[in-house]
């Protein structure tokens, strides 16, 4: 169930400032700087010192809406506004578009339709691990009426390229091996 964020609409005005903002998302100002200049969340950026970024409200409510159904797509890399002086992991602030070029690239010999064995060999991972993702409707396959899984190229880069950005501790060596290359590139 979405939440209603039409006392939003009440509260504030039309365009809103940065300190509106975090306030708002109850987000560090840190972290509302780092969505306003990334483009998580869409402003105009005037270059003062003072009142720099003017957000119209409608953008803060489709961030927020954006977060409860996909967060993934709209969020900073996990661990970069924690409070720990904990390293961050440079897998985590991988381009998934750029990562997807990439594979595809990478890939660019392998069959459009794979099996569960070829997406091993790809990517390193157990067929219990690739049979959990199915399982869990993370990665999307056909059943053949011989009962055979087929993955599509296409499926396997989009799930691939986030679950590599959302999870660098559980990678596997093959899938490691081709972040880094990608990071190198």
């Amino acid at each position: 169930m979405a939440s209603d964020y039409t006392f939003i609409y009440a509260e504030y005005p039309e365009v809103i400032s940065a300190e509106q903002l975090y306030r708002i998302c109850h987000i560090s100002k840190r972290k509302a700087k780092w969505l306003l200049e990334n483009g998580c969340i869409p402003c105009q950026d005037t270059r003062k010192k003072t009142h720099r970024y003017k957000i119209h409200i409608n953008d803060v409510v489709t961030y927020l809406q954006a977060m409860e159904t996909a967060p993934e797509t709209v969020s900073a890399p996990v661990g970069l506004f924690n409070s720990k002086s904990r390293r961050i992991n440079p897998i985590t602030m991988i381009n998934i578009r750029g990562f997807q070029q990439f594979l595809y690239k990478v890939w660019s010999k392998e069959p459009d339709a794979l099996t569960m064995k070829d997406v091993q060999i790809l990517t390193g991972y157990s067929r219990r691990t690739i049979g959990q993702w199915i399982v869990q409707s993370k990665l999307r396959n056909v059943m053949l009426p011989d009962r055979t899984q087929i993955i599509a190229k296409r499926w396997l880069i989009e799930f691939i390229s986030e679950y590599t950005v959302q999870n660098p501790s559980r990678l596997s060596n093959i899938n490691r091996q081709i972040a880094e290359q990608y990071m190198e590139q």
